[in-house]
């Protein structure tokens, strides 16, 4: 009873750092938890290996093509060994349509096994090139990306920006930086460099290349960090993006080197089992 009573009382306690309670703080935090959306299809992972040869790539490709089935991402490269390629398919389906797919691809003569790393552990990764605009998405939209250059102002227009800057009449953050002056354009452009230098370190990211404009950046993480970063540097204003796809590699099944040892030690030292009180067979 003692402790169903301080149960209770601990239950009743408000949170008087925030003003609120305790019943209300749970509350809160389930509302603002994502629920877990539940779909049919899963994502499946398929490493294909295969040998090196001309018009592999578009009669595997073919094959999940011509059934339907929906192909997320497919990443080819060499492998350690000459000749032997590795294939890392991204499927979208059932799991009976999956396997359908998988023995369809071992039929193949030129390919020597197809490993499903659905259910494994694995380490997975993406790369990702992305271009954005260091003069924000306002620019991009009414002057192009840095593909198209931007007409240059006459000087008489480059005076009366200047002048209206000076006196003050649009504020700092009105600035329309597709008409303004170059210095004002640089200064608006490193802001914004440092801005997204930050985002990119808390993402594992980084800067490759800088331009007046814009600047690249590179990130090698899992697919769904890769969106992350996507959805949240798009109000810089994205140029362009290049996504290598999603490769995978087993993880290793042994996590020491001593397990094997140990295990065989105790082995030895154990007595042997006493068989004399079963019955006789």
């Amino acid at each position: 009873m003692a402790s169903t009573r301080f149960y209770s009382a601990k239950k009743s306690e408000s949170w008087h750092g925030a003003g609120i309670s305790t019943a209300d703080a749970v509350s809160n935090i389930i509302y603002k938890t994502p629920t877990a959306q539940k779909t049919s299809s899963h994502i499946h992972v398929l490493n294909c290996f295969m040998q090196d040869e001309p018009g592999i790539l578009t009669r595997a490709t073919g094959i999940m093509a011509a059934r339907g089935y929906n192909i997320d991402s497919v990443v080819v490269s060499r492998t350690e060994i000459p000749g032997l390629s590795r294939m890392t398919i991204t499927v979208n389906g059932e799991q009976a349509v999956v396997q359908q797919a998988r023995k369809q691809l071992e039929d193949l003569p030129q390919v020597w096994a197809v490993v499903d790393l659905s259910d494994s552990k694995v380490v997975e990764r993406e790369i990702l090139l992305i271009k954005l605009s260091t003069l924000g998405a306002e620019h991009l939209a009414c002057a192009g990306n840095s593909c198209t250059p931007r007409q240059p102002l006459s000087p008489s227009a480059v005076h009366q920006r200047e002048r209206e800057l000076a006196e003050g009449l649009e504020a700092e953050d009105d600035v329309d930086l597709s008409t303004a002056a170059p210095h004002v354009q640089v200064i608006e452009s490193s802001r914004r460099l440092g801005y997204i230098r930050n985002l990119s370190n808390m993402f594992g990211a980084k800067v490759v290349d800088v331009g007046a404009d814009c600047c690249i950046v590179e990130l090698c993480a899992k697919s769904e960090r890769v969106d992350a970063f996507m959805k949240i540097t798009e109000p810089f204003g994205i140029l362009e993006a290049a996504r290598s796809g999603r490769m995978a590699m087993s993880r290793s099944a042994k996590l020491s080197l001593f397990d094997d040892a140990s295990q065989e030690a105790v082995a030895k030292n154990e007595p042997a089992p006493d068989l004399s009180h079963l019955p006789p067979s």
